[in-house]
């Protein structure tokens, strides 16, 4: 679970255990840099970007403390 909306970061796990994100710290960091975009077709298309969007987030996953 991923509690930031734009989060994009995938882990593999296995078994039942959760996986719960808690956002700590969120912000902008303005650097400009280039974007390749893909269209429809395949093509990629080079963009400027003026930003990019930083979160920091806490791992508190859950799983297997029955053993503790």
């Amino acid at each position: 679970m991923c509690l930031h909306s734009s989060c994009g970061s995938y882990r593999m796990c296995g078994g039942n255990a959760k996986e719960i994100y808690v956002e700590i710290l969120y912000f902008r960091q303005f650097y400009r840099h280039f974007v390749f975009t893909e269209d429809g077709d395949g093509n990629r298309n080079k963009r400027m970007e003026k930003y990019f969007e930083v979160s920091v987030v806490a791992d508190m996953g859950c799983g297997g403390s029955k053993d503790l």
